[in-house]
C-alpha cells in the first residue's frame, strides 16, 4: 500500500472538493505503476513515449495523461497511447493531433500548457496572449480542449506559487466564458499541491512524494 498515496487521497476528501489526483509514474517501472493503481490511482501521468510503449502492455486499466514535451514527429503515437495530453504549447502541434485524431478516429482530450512563471525554459502559451488564442483553437473540432495546465516556480516563496496559479485560474475563467467546457485546472506538484488544492486545482500531478522513500 503507498502510504503517501493515501494520505493525499485523504487530504484531497477534506478540502471537500472534486479533484484528480494524477500519479506521475514516469520515473518507476510496470509493477510499482500497477501497485499505485491496485491503491486506486484512477490516472498516470507519463512524459516519454517510447519508455511509455514499452510498459503500457503491462498496465492494469487506468487513464493515461500525456505530461511531456510534445514533438511533432511522435504525436501519432501519443495520440494512440494517450486518453489526456496535458502539454499542449502550440497552435502547430494543435492542429497535428487534431488531424491525427480524426484519423485515429479517438476521443482524445487536450489541456493547453500555459507558461505562468514566466521562465524561458518552459513551455507554454503566454497568458498575455489569451485572447488571440480564444480565437485561434475555434476550428479545432477532432479534439476536446478541457482545461488549463501550468507549473509554477519551483520557489520556497509560497506567495510567488500562489500568484502563479491564481493567474492560470483567471486564465482559464476567460477561456469558459467562450467554452463552458474548459473547467479543469491542472497544477500542483509535489512540493506546491496544497497551494494548488486552495487555489482551485481540478487536477494534481504528483511524483515525487509519491515514490520518493
Amino acid at each position: 500500500m503507498n502510504k503517501a498515496f493515501n494520505k493525499i487521497v485523504q487530504e484531497i476528501n477534506d478540502s471537500g472538493r472534486e479533484i484528480l489526483l494524477l500519479a506521475v509514474t514516469k520515473n518507476v517501472d510496470a509493477n510499482t505503476t500497477n501497485e499505485i493503481i491496485k491503491d486506486g490511482a484512477r490516472a498516470i501521468g507519463e512524459n516519454r513515449v517510447e519508455v511509455f510503449a514499452d510498459k503500457e502492455a503491462s498496465l492494469l486499466p487506468v487513464e493515461k495523461h500525456f505530461i511531456g514535451r510534445i514533438q511533432s514527429r511522435k504525436i501519432k503515437k501519443i495520440v494512440k497511447l494517450f486518453d489526456v495530453i496535458q502539454s499542449l504549447a502550440s497552435i502547430k502541434h494543435l492542429r497535428k493531433i487534431n488531424n491525427e485524431a480524426i484519423s485515429q478516429d479517438k476521443d482524445i482530450r487536450v489541456l493547453l500548457q500555459f507558461n505562468i512563471s514566466g521562465e524561458t525554459q518552459k513551455d507554454g502559451f503566454d497568458p498575455r496572449d489569451t485572447a488571440q488564442i480564444i480565437l485561434d483553437i475555434k476550428e479545432f473540432t477532432g479534439v476536446r480542449i478541457i482545461g488549463l495546465m501550468g507549473m509554477a516556480t519551483d520557489t520556497a516563496d509560497t506567495e510567488i506559487i500562489r500568484k502563479q496559479f491564481r493567474l492560470l485560474r483567471r486564465t482559464c475563467d476567460e477561456f469558459s466564458l467562450v467554452y463552458p467546457d474548459m473547467t479543469e485546472l491542472s497544477m500542483g506538484m509535489s512540493n506546491d499541491y496544497r497551494i494548488a488544492i486552495e487555489e482551485g486545482a481540478s487536477m494534481l500531478r504528483l511524483g515525487s512524494i509519491l515514490f520518493d522513500d
